[in-house]
């Protein structure tokens, strides 16, 4: 099965704090965006943390492991990176990912 995805616009860039998660709702899809100003990077990953089925991850913590930005679940301190939503606590949990952008003024994701 083939499923299409497009580019969204989620608002204005200010509308997103920095060093801290927001959420979004695109195609019914909850979603945790990061931006990460020493990276000068955006991050977009599902808001949903796998190991304790609750809607979080856009209030988890930030940081680094090894060179690797990560999210921290602010329940159960699991660790996820925000590049491949691989989880460093335990591999058998992993998140989605989307690609995300800066067009102009406005953040665009595709989900």
């Amino acid at each position: 099965m083939i499923t299409e995805s497009t580019w969204t616009n989620i608002g204005p860039v200010s509308n997103y704090p920095l060093n801290l998660g927001s959420c979004v709702k695109v195609g019914g899809k909850q979603i945790a965006i990061f931006n990460l100003p020493t990276e000068q990077k955006w991050y977009a990953v599902q808001n949903f943390n796998p190991q304790n089925q609750r809607m979080v991850l856009s209030r988890g913590l930030t940081g680094d492991a090894d060179g690797v930005p990560i999210v921290i679940c602010p329940l159960h301190k699991y660790r996820y990176s925000l590049e491949t939503g691989e989880c460093f606590t335990e591999s058998t949990y992993s998140l989605e990912t989307f690609p995300i952008k800066v067009d102009g003024d406005s953040l665009v994701i595709e989900a």
